[in-house]
């Protein structure tokens, strides 16, 4: 039974200083904002689609003209270096965050450099 009324009692006003519960909710949002950003994906498009809450063109994501992303899209298609890992549906390309992060060197390269299916 004291065990419970330690638990109860930390849960109650003044049982916790209100920096912890600040530094947890901050802690919990930015965890939530970075698992969002990283189920992002962008299109080569030339405008962003109505139904994102971000801006999905792929040439704003990366910082360049639309040729320079579709140049980058190609290379690698033709399996040169510096190419951008993508997925290609029909005409559409599909480039995840993941892909974008593997390009500037911002997280580990795959092992393999097969193209998706």
């Amino acid at each position: 039974m004291s065990h419970l009324q330690n638990i109860m009692l930390t849960a109650m006003p003044g049982g916790v200083s209100s920096q912890d519960w600040v530094t947890m909710l901050e802690i919990q949002a930015k965890a939530a904002a970075e698992a969002e950003v990283s189920t992002r994906t962008y299109v080569q498009s030339p405008k962003q689609s109505a139904e994102k809450k971000y801006d999905d063109r792929l040439h704003i994501r990366l910082g360049c003209g639309k040729t320079k992303a579709y140049e980058l899209l190609k290379r690698y298609e033709e399996n040169k270096a510096g190419g951008l890992r993508h997925i290609r549906i029909g005409a559409k390309y599909i480039v995840t965050e993941a892909a974008v992060l593997e390009f500037f060197g911002d997280a580990p390269m795959q092992v393999s450099h097969r193209k998706a299916a």
